[in-house]
């Protein structure tokens, strides 16, 4: 609910009508019409006018960063955004209006450059004058890209950092920067997330914190390849990862579908997995046609075939399951080159390790848009569990805890093996992030079930509803942050 002020004075003379500043951020690739449906609902809900004496609330979908400037790294992407976030201010300020909250949302990518917006704006001292109130990110890698024990996902790995440029190297913690001790070199995303950083300690300000996370099932693909559950709900465990062969229950918010209300395993053994389509059979050509949109039903036979040529491609190079790829390396269109600068007069917390900022980068070439991707189904033995040391456990987990930490960060014993399959291989550097990042104050997490898509990342914001209208089912996530945002 909003906070309670003094009604405005709108009479000569008055002082200056409070006004609070609400940023969204695109993701990878983006551009801020992906956001377009975001900033409708919040003005829709909360108005671009004052009502009832109630401070002003005003939406700013930053635009500097879309498309190829997505390449250049979490730090100058949100130096871009740092600089329109006061020339927006400076604009209000000329019409006798006072810019006293801030608010802040990062979509995938995004919410890795709010973060450090944050850290930014913290050692300018921002916060001293402008209340943060708001913060939230959606499919957000918050602690870097994962890595799967199969071909394809080490592949990526290798390639990842050289492909999407710094944006890359950010992603896989290749890169080298000084901590909250000079002494101890580690990669961004860990200094983002220390505590007794400007980074931490600006988040931490914030009144409320919130956290949507796609949660990821695994029938013969992952739903949100892009930003998997682990690293967007900030957990060293996924307890959805075999949902559709453990037949857990999911009960979805009646208010904010697909929001999760309650997730729970039934009593008795788990369904039996349903027998894979024979390749190019006419159930396997036409599986995937549910959930499409408007495109044509020849163009899915098309991708299928392609996608069937692949998996042949696959199982010759390995035995193992392989996962869908978590990140899409490359941009439709094909290979192209990229030129950024950083932003002029950006002032930032630190630089990192042997990097000046140069005057012109010039990153290296983007890989195709196709990724591998295998269909073959396993079976999954499933453990269930949820992280004990998340601040919401006590309200949203309903099934056993999890193995310990030691054990996730040691690799599990033979006899353990099992109830760690198809989870991601996690670092010493991201189990510290998940620890210090759930130890924020104000912190909750909403966790998203959208099935039968091919990718519910772009779904979870209503990304593209002109092109594609099933989009509009990721509105109950717009809705439920609108409704709890408090003016």
């Amino acid at each position: 609910m909003p906070s309670s002020t003094k009604p405005i004075d709108t009479t000569p003379g008055s002082a200056p009508t409070e006004v609070h500043l609400l940023a969204l951020i695109h993701g990878m690739w983006g551009q801020p019409a992906h956001l377009a449906r975001f900033a409708e609902v919040m003005r829709e809900i909360h108005g671009d006018t004052p009502k009832n004496g109630i401070r002003e609330l005003d939406v700013l979908v930053a635009e500097t960063n879309r498309e190829n400037h997505t390449y250049d790294g979490v730090d100058w992407g949100a130096e871009r955004v740092v600089k329109e976030i006061h020339n927006r201010i400076n604009a209000i300020e000329k019409q006798n209006k006072k810019v006293t909250r801030f608010s802040l949302v990062g979509y995938s990518l995004g919410g890795l450059l709010s973060r450090y917006a944050i850290g930014i704006l913290n050692s300018q001292g921002f916060f001293d004058k402008v209340t943060p109130v708001n913060f939230a990110t959606v499919a957000t890698p918050n602690i870097g890209l994962l890595v799967y024990p199969t071909f394809v996902s080490r592949l990526f790995r290798m390639l990842g950092p050289t492909f999407l440029s710094r944006t890359g190297e950010h992603f896989y913690a290749t890169d080298v920067w000084e901590g909250v001790d000079a002494s101890q070199k580690k990669p961004l995303l860990e200094v983002m997330s220390e505590k007794g950083g400007v980074f931490y300690d600006g988040l931490a300000k914030f009144k409320h914190v919130t956290i949507y996370a796609n949660v990821v099932f695994v029938v013969y693909r992952i739903n949100d390849r892009t930003v998997p559950f682990i690293t967007a709900a900030i957990e060293p465990y996924d307890p959805f990862v075999a949902y559709a062969r453990t037949g857990l229950e999911i009960d979805l918010d009646e208010k904010y579908p697909p929001l999760i209300k309650a997730y729970h395993l039934p009593e008795g053994p788990p369904p039996e997995n349903p027998p894979a389509p024979r390749l190019f059979s006419k159930e396997w050509l036409l599986e995937s046609t549910e959930g499409a949109g408007n495109r044509s039903t020849i163009m899915q036979v098309m991708r299928n075939i392609e996608r069937g040529v692949e998996d042949t491609v696959v199982e010759l190079m390995e035995d193992d399951v392989v996962k869908e790829a978590e990140v899409m390396l490359g941009v439709n269109g094909g290979i192209e080159s990229r030129a950024s600068t950083p932003t002029e007069g950006a002032t930032t917390p630190m630089l990192p390790i042997e990097e000046e900022p140069p005057t012109d980068l010039v990153s290296k070439p983007a890989a195709t848009s196709s990724s591998l991707r295998h269909r073959r189904r396993v079976s999954i033995t499933y453990t269930p569990s949820s992280d004990p040391h998340s601040p919401y456990y006590s309200r949203r987990a309903s099934i056993p805890p999890l193995p310990s930490r030691d054990l996730i960060s040691r690799g599990p014993a033979s006899t353990d093996q099992k109830s760690l399959e198809n989870q991601p291989i996690l670092s010493p550097a991201q189990l510290r992030m998940i620890r210090n990042l759930n130890a924020l104050p104000n912190l909750r997490k909403e966790f998203v079930f959208l099935d039968n898509l091919r990718n519910s990342h772009a779904t979870i914001v209503c990304r593209d509803l002109k092109q594609f209208a099933f989009h509009r089912r990721g509105e109950g996530v717009l809705r439920n942050f609108a409704d709890g945002f408090e003016v």
